[in-house]
């Protein structure tokens, strides 16, 4: 599950679509992708934002994907079959990490990420083996060595600032790239555009130039 694909299908879909002086915002992976995107074909973005994106300072990390990652660990272990839509959301809303999303948005996660099967029963769409070894390729990009490459305008926003979590990227991508702007909000984590859509759009909108 190398990155740089996922950086092909985002090109796929601006080709599809014809787009130009396209306006773009990521979360997570969705961001990196983003970014992934404007360096395989530059000038590809006017702006973007972009919510704590995996990229990682090249200093200190693994030369492969044989080290043990935590989040692999989990994502294998996930369970991939509920009774129904409704049991799904009921047990992701009594845990973490996902007891923190706003409900309409847990609700789409769980329709749009489980497909049914005539007995009723709900299975995850994307294997927790294809989730992990997408977790376990994260480190692997090499991004971040190449964001000054990158000249539109990245606003890169984070939740609460946590040692070893993806909230620590931000100031670092920032100052990598030639045109970075932190956005901070202490209040929320990792998930915090689906714990706070409104806000998040919000921001988004403003950030890329449609509202002031």
């Amino acid at each position: 599950m190398d990155w740089w694909d996922f950086a092909d299908d985002v090109l796929a879909t601006i080709d599809a679509l014809g787009l130009f002086d396209v306006r773009a915002a990521g979360h997570s992976k969705g961001g990196t992708a983003l970014l992934l995107a404007e360096l395989v074909r530059p000038g590809t973005f006017s702006s973007l934002y972009l919510f704590e994106p995996i990229v990682f300072p090249e200093k200190g990390l693994p030369s492969d994907r044989s080290a043990t990652n935590p989040l692999a660990t989990s994502a294998r272990r996930r369970r991939s079959t509920f009774e129904s839509f409704d049991a799904a959301i009921a047990n992701y809303a009594a845990k973490p990490p996902l007891d923190e999303l706003a409900p309409d948005a847990l609700d789409a996660y769980v329709r749009h990420g489980f497909r049914p099967d005539p007995a009723g029963k709900v299975h995850l769409k994307c294997l927790p083996e294809v989730e992990a070894s997408i977790y376990e390729m994260g480190s692997q990009h090499g991004a971040f060595a190449r964001l000054s490459e990158i000249n539109c305008s990245v606003t890169v926003a984070r939740g609460k600032p946590a040692p070893f979590g993806p909230s620590a990227l931000p100031p670092a991508i920032v100052n990598a790239l030639a045109d970075g702007h932190l956005e901070e909000h202490p209040d929320l984590g990792h998930f915090g555009p689906l714990q706070d859509p409104a806000t998040i759009a919000h921001c988004i909108a403003r950030a890329l130039g449609f509202t002031s």
